[in-house]
């Protein structure tokens, strides 16, 4: 039996819609012919090679009788790909139907059409506004969106990935167009598509609203193919125009240049626009009203710099709507309505944006939901598995007066850990705004009597140096983003463990369990497991509503009932009447035979198998394994476009690949040190995009004129810069301070940026010969290898070998992509 249905219909009207877009792309002269068939001449040999290769391999299981044990996977991803080769090649037929009917043909060719001349008449200060501002309307709209797509695909840092990759590569598409575009765009036509650009963001806000309410149904979390089919769909046209509108501009002004300060004028833009939203507007504004404000900041831009629009009657107008749109925003009761078709028959309380992601807070029959980027982060209903998390753990030890839970406070964890009488009870959210919403619509949870830390458990314990617990609870959600998988890892146990006073019991859960484990279950289970295993002496598991781990330095017992014998502690479901010990120490013995028969792989900071593997596990239940055919294409494409460029543009490629792919990384690491990279994501970017700014003016400063050599020089030097990362990760006493590693971070992801910047501007240098379409097309080579960057290291390298090896990746890369060049040069 196969895994799951095949797509025939999902990726025939994928296909379709890509075609038929591709076709009115030549229409309207965005793209040539001949660029056309090639796209598809090329998707037409990745569908081939990857059927055939894969028929191949079925052939030779079934010949010679071979145990291949992902053959049911193999099978439906060969027809999968089998569907997409006979759609394209129904398109493929298309085109050549004359030759069945007449067996001479002749080839047709594109008529070259009329150069096109520089007619756009700006000032020299409106030429350099126009790109800082397409740069700043495109970070806004990045960052923004970002944040609304993590919302709308219950996402983690792989749909930051895919997000990226996807604008990028859409970019790039947009601006290689822009670069060949031969008819001429008015001035007032332009100003009119930036205006257009600055407020397509807000359509695109309410569509991914609209996406969720009346196409996803209740609860369901949408795969890795559906997640890229959603993200193309909607942000394809503004992602497209914004790379065109770059390209098209730098060739039509009259005062055009053949230099990288075109370039450097749109990535400052793109660096206010990033520090104006990471630093200001995401503490005090919500996404939608973010969205606003981009449009009436560009609204006036347009009035007051470029006195558009020319008739004076729909300036004042113009201005006047941009007002109220952001005011109109600015209204609770209006935020509320249009987040509330988010959640069908749930009542909206509250919602929030915060720089941890959107909080939002629901009731429905009577029972309060609150939800972290539509995740459920509380219940006030859920008090079997209450009363599971804090039981299991205190009642193995004998007088339990120092408690730490970490997070799920108001969801009932509190109420039962008060029952003990504890004299010390600390509880830590790493969001203090659910604490702040949840007290606000839970008024039973305003007075217990405990402690609330406004910072992430991980961070409380590393400063917390000189207060010890006997019961430490997390209640951190299972490991599907690299936030919570840092709950999981061996350096948090170690942290935990050295927290823990004589006898100390620490608890954990995950969801898969119960009477059935699939074998991706296991896998999570095993390597959580071998992880406790390596701190802990002893860590026993419990099935319940949740497989529970119990871990400490004492033995442990599963004869709950036996142990609350003693206590004067009313509970409801942890209680002699409920429970069967017989059947939980059968359940728990069957589940450590399996766990001990599993290889022994661990879960750590700069290696997240956990989070992977709760990736593999979500797709093995969704009967999808969209991970690894995205990843081999992936690769396909880098060999494809690396090997197809010539010099100066396989050299910018590995640039924008390694700088990147640095990038992705780091915000990993940063996650998974100091937690929720939502908040510093958007300060990475924007450090990044500092990087270049600096990189197009440095290069020359240093390098004087460009050449092969030194051209090369700069590849090996990001190899280097890679090799760095390697070497600083090693030193953990670094990162122990949060503000010195995080600045030490920043510094890492700045010098991958100053070198992009600065390939990009040697290439410019180098590429004079070809006027101003160079900058387009260098820049899109740019954008094709920083979407891979973005996407292959989360998609496919990090699980298989890790962060650090994945630098070292990076190293060899741009080592060999450095000789490389310089052969092909010579």
């Amino acid at each position: 039996m196969t895994q799951g249905p095949y797509h025939l219909f999902f990726i025939g009207v994928l296909l379709i819609l890509s075609y038929l877009f591709s076709l009115l792309s030549v229409r309207l002269q965005l793209i040539t012919t001949t660029g056309h068939r090639r796209f598809w001449n090329t998707l037409l040999l990745l569908f081939f090679l990857s059927t055939s290769i894969l028929g191949v391999i079925l052939a030779v299981k079934v010949n010679y009788k071979l145990e291949i044990p992902w053959v049911e996977r193999a099978l439906k991803w060969h027809v999968d790909l089998g569907i997409g080769f006979t759609s394209v090649s129904l398109f493929h037929l298309s085109w050549h139907l004359g030759y069945f009917k007449k067996i001479v043909t002749r080839s047709a060719t594109d008529t070259p059409g009329k150069k096109l001349t520089p007619h756009l008449t700006f000032t020299t200060f409106q030429v350099r506004l126009a790109f800082i501002l397409l740069g700043f309307i495109s970070m806004m709209a990045q960052l923004v969106m970002l944040r609304e797509f993590i919302k709308a695909l219950h996402g983690n840092e792989l749909v930051i990935g895919i997000y990226l990759a996807v604008w990028m590569i859409l970019t790039a598409a947009g601006a290689w167009a822009g670069s060949g575009y031969k008819a001429r765009i008015s001035r007032s036509s332009v100003l009119r598509i930036l205006l257009i650009l600055s407020c397509t963001p807000l359509m695109i806000y309410i569509l991914l609203i609209l996406v969720n309410r009346y196409i996803f149904l209740p609860g369901f979390e949408p795969g890795m193919l559906s997640s890229i089919t959603y993200i193309l769909l909607l942000l394809g046209v503004f992602t497209l125009v914004s790379g065109f509108l770059f390209s098209y501009i730098s060739r039509a002004v009259k005062e055009g240049r053949t230099d990288a300060s075109f370039y450097m004028l749109d990535s400052a833009g793109s660096l206010a626009g990033g520090f104006l939203f990471g630093l200001i507007l995401v503490l005090f504004l919500d996404n939608i009203q973010v969205l606003a404000l981009l449009w009436l900041i560009t609204v006036f831009v347009l009035i007051l710099i470029y006195g558009y629009p020319s008739k004076k009657v729909l300036k004042p107008l113009l201005g006047i709507s941009s007002v109220l749109l952001f005011a109109l925003f600015l209204l609770p009761g209006v935020r509320n309505g249009i987040e509330s078709l988010r959640y069908k028959n749930e009542t909206i309380l509250g919602t929030r944006d915060t720089p941890y992601g959107n909080l939002t807070f629901t009731s429905k029959e009577g029972q309060i939901t609150g939800y972290l980027d539509r995740n459920p982060v509380l219940s006030t209903a859920d008090v079997a598995r209450a009363e599971e998390s804090v039981h299991y753990p205190a009642l193995q030890h004998p007088n339990p007066d120092a408690f730490l839970l970490l997070g799920g406070g108001l969801s009932g964890k509190a109420e039962e850990i008060i029952k003990y009488k504890p004299a010390l009870f600390d509880y830590c959210e790493a969001d203090p705004g659910i604490y702040e919403m949840g007290t606000r619509y839970i008024p039973e949870t305003r007075n217990l009597p405990f402690h609330f830390i406004p910072m992430d458990g991980r961070t409380w314990l590393a400063r917390s140096d000189s207060v010890m617990y006997d019961v430490i609870i997390s209640s951190a959600g299972d490991p599907l983003t690299i936030g919570w998988n840092r709950y999981f890892t061996r350096e948090f146990y170690q942290q935990v463990r050295s927290r823990l006073g004589e006898g100390g019991i620490f608890c954990m859960q995950l969801s898969s369990g119960g009477n059935y484990v699939s074998v991706e279950g296991s896998q999570l289970l095993s390597i959580n497991y071998h992880t406790l295993k390596q701190v802990f002496e002893h860590v026993l598991l419990v099935p319940g509503y949740a497989t529970y781990f119990l871990a400490s330095d004492k033995s442990l017992s599963l004869d709950f009932p036996s142990l609350l014998e003693d206590r004067d502690i009313e509970t409801v479901y942890v209680h002699p009447d409920y429970l069967d010990v017989t059947r939980i120490t059968f359940d728990s013995d069957q589940l450590m035979e399996r766990l001990t028969l599993d290889i022994r792989k661990t879960n750590s900071d700069l290696w997240p198998r956990l989070f992977f593997s709760s990736l593999a596990n979500f797709e093995s239940r969704m009967g999808s394994r969209s991970l690894v055919i995205t990843g081999i294409l992936g690769i396909l494409l880098f060999f494809i476009l690396f090997f197809s460029y010539r010099s100066v543009k396989t050299g910018m490629f590995v640039a924008g690949f390694t700088g990147a792919g640095i990038q992705i990384l780091l915000i990993i690491v940063v996650q998974s040190f100091y937690g929720y990279a939502y908040k510093v994501a958007p300060l990475l970017i924007t450090i990044f995009m500092a990087g270049i700014v600096a990189g197009t003016k440095l290069w020359k400063i240093i390098w004087y004129t460009p050449s092969p050599s030194k051209y090369t020089g700069l590849i090996w030097i990001m190899a280097i810069a890679s090799a760095a990362c390697v070497i600083v990760l090693k030193t953990e006493q670094l990162f122990v301070h949060r503000i010195t590693g995080q600045l030490i971070l920043g510094i890492l992801n700045l010098i991958p940026g100053i070198l992009v910047g600065s390939v990009y501007g040697m290439s410019l240098a180098i590429s004079k010969n070809e006027g101003s379409s160079a900058i387009g097309r260098i820049y899109s080579a740019d954008l094709a290898g920083a979407a891979l960057g973005t996407f292959l290291p989360v998609i496919f390298i990090l699980p298989l070998i890790g962060v650090t090896n994945t630098f070292i990746l990076f190293c060899g890369i741009n080592v060999s992509a450095g000789l490389y060049i310089l052969s092909r040069w010579r």
